[in-house]
C-alpha cells in the first residue's frame, strides 16, 4: 500500500544562514514553514504539521511574545495558510482526518485551529513538556499556547516511541502508525523534546520528513552543525546531534529516499514534480 503525497509551504521567516550552518554567510536566507499534505486510500486527508498563520501576529503583540515577533520575522498571508491552499483544491478542513504534529513551535501548529473535527497526532512528552506553559515559560519553549485548539486532549492520540516494537538498523525504534507500512514515525528529539519525523512510502518513491532535525541539507549530508548559539533555544544539543547522526547514516544507506528537512530552500525548490504542490494537488 502506498500514499499520495503533497509539499507546500503556510509563511516564512528569514534569518542569517549562518545560524543554520556554522561557517556559513551572515547573508539572511528564506526558511519556508513546510507543510505535507498526505492521501491514504483508506485513512483519508492528513496533514503533517500546518506552517504558520496569521495568528502568529495576534499571538506576538502581547508581552513577553513580542520578543519572538520581534526576533523572528514571519511574513504570511491568507492565502498562503494551509486552510486557503486546500480550499483552491476542493478540500475543506473536516475532510482533514489527521493532523501528525512534529513539535510544537509556531510555524508547525499555526493551522491547527481551522480543523474542528481532526485528529491530532504527536508524541506524549513533546506536549507534556508544553503544556500548561504560558509567558515566559512558553517563550522559552518557543509555544504559543493560543495557538492550541481548546479541545486538543480530547482529540489528540498520543504515541510513545519508546514502547515501539519496531526497530530501523538507523534510524532505531519506528511506530507504524497505520500498521500498514505508509507511514512510519520515529523519534528525532534534540530541537524540541519529542520531535518526530515520518517516513512516508508513496509509488514513486520514500520521503522522510524530518521537520526541524536539519533545516539545511548540509546539516544532514555533510554534518554541518548550526551555529552554537542555535543552543540558547534548543531542548538538548547532544540529543540533536545524535539524531541528525541517525539521519546521516539514513542518508548514506538509503540514497534514493528523499529527504525533507522543513526549512531547506534548496530542498523546497528542487522538489520532484510528483511532489510539487499544484492547483490539482490530486
Amino acid at each position: 500500500m502506498t500514499v499520495d503525497l503533497k509539499i507546500s509551504k503556510a509563511g516564512h521567516c528569514v534569518a542569517g544562514g549562518h545560524h543554520a550552518e556554522q561557517g556559513a554567510s551572515k547573508k539572511n536566507i528564506q526558511f519556508n514553514a513546510l507543510f505535507a499534505l498526505i492521501k491514504h486510500p483508506e485513512k483519508g486527508y492528513i496533514l503533517f504539521d500546518t506552517g504558520y498563520s496569521e495568528r502568529f501576529f495576534k499571538a506576538t503583540k502581547k508581552f513577553p511574545y513580542q520578543i519572538y515577533g520581534a526576533i523572528t520575522k514571519v511574513t504570511v498571508n491568507k492565502k498562503e495558510e494551509v486552510i486557503h491552499q486546500l480550499k483552491t483544491i476542493g478540500i475543506t478542513a473536516n475532510e482533514i482526518k489527521y493532523i501528525i504534529i512534529s513539535h510544537f513551535h509556531a510555524d508547525h501548529i499555526g493551522g491547527l485551529k481551522d480543523f474542528p473535527e481532526a485528529q491530532f497526532i504527536c508524541t506524549k512528552i513533546g506536549y507534556k513538556d508544553v503544556k500548561g506553559k504560558s509567558g515566559f515559560s512558553g517563550l522559552k519553549k518557543a509555544f504559543m499556547p493560543t495557538l492550541m485548539p481548546d479541545d486538543f486532549e480530547n482529540r489528540c492520540q498520543f504515541i510513545e516511541i519508546e514502547t515501539a516494537t519496531n526497530v530501523h538498523s538507523d534510524l532505531g525504534k519506528m511506530i507504524d502508525l497505520f500498521n500498514d507500512g505508509t507511514i512510519k514515525i520515529c523519534a528525532l528529539d534534540g530541537h524540541a523534546l519529542g520531535m518526530i519525523g515520518i517516513l512516508v512510502k508513496t509509488n514513486e518513491r520514500k520521503v522522510f520528513l524530518v521537520s526541524d532535525a536539519a533545516w539545511l541539507k548540509s546539516n544532514f549530508q555533510d554534518l554541518k552543525l548550526p551555529h552554537p548559539i542555535v543552543k540558547l533555544f534548543f531542548n538538548s544539543w547532544s540529543d540533536f546531534k545524535e539524531s541528525l547522526n541517525r539521519i546521516h547514516a539514513f542518508y548514506k544507506n538509503n540514497p534514493k529516499t528523499l529527504i525533507i528537512p522543513s526549512h531547506c530552500m534548496e530542498t523546497y525548490t528542487e522538489l520532484p514534480q510528483d511532489i510539487k504542490w499544484k492547483h490539482e494537488a490530486f
